[in-house]
């Protein structure tokens, strides 16, 4: 699996934000041990991104841990590939599963530099961004879940989020999904 994975997200290199971020990803895919279990400090992730792109909502929540607003995410376990991961990461924090959603392909690469070291072992995640189209009113996240991992979780507009969000990676999301969802 773990070479299916590095293949994935090899071919996903033209998606980065930058020839720099492509560079950083193809450095560390050489180095394996792609997973969390197999490096706690620099490892692969995938995020995914609620968005109600008709009437230009994101849905976005304050995490407990970093402290941060964000989007959804988490770290890839060993073993699995994208599409697992993203499922995985539905149900754990929205409790839904992901094949009642409509999950767009791999479209994004980032980098997250963390510096939060009393509560994670983590410095640097090499993000894989997905992104959902849904309509907020039919959109129903379990609450509980939610709270398993953010104060709290809202849908916001571009402004109110680029007021909230100070996370570069997320911030390169939002800029993505003004450009190639919401049009400007």
């Amino acid at each position: 699996m773990a070479n299916k994975l590095a293949q994935e997200i090899e071919d996903l290199l033209d998606k980065a934000v930058s020839q720099k971020v492509a560079l950083i990803f193809k450095e560390r895919l050489e180095k394996g041990a792609l997973t969390r279990d197999e490096n706690a400090e620099s490892h692969f992730c995938a995020y995914f991104a609620a968005c109600d792109y008709k009437n230009k909502q994101l849905f976005i929540g304050h995490h407990i841990k970093s402290g941060l607003w964000l989007f959804n995410g988490g770290h890839i376990d060993e073993g699995e590939i994208l599409a697992e991961t993203v499922a995985r990461e539905i149900n754990e924090e929205w409790g839904l599963d992901a094949n009642g959603l409509k999950v767009g392909e791999p479209a994004l690469l980032t980098i997250a530099e963390i510096d939060n070291p009393t509560k994670q072992k983590c410095r640097l995640h090499l993000d894989v961004w997905h992104f959902i189209n849904v309509n907020q009113d039919e959109f129903n996240p379990d609450p509980l879940k939610i709270a398993e991992e953010f104060y709290s979780a809202e849908w916001m507009d571009l402004d109110k989020a680029r007021q909230l969000i100070t996370d570069q990676a997320n911030l390169q999301a939002l800029d993505f999904i003004e450009a190639n969802y919401f049009g400007k």
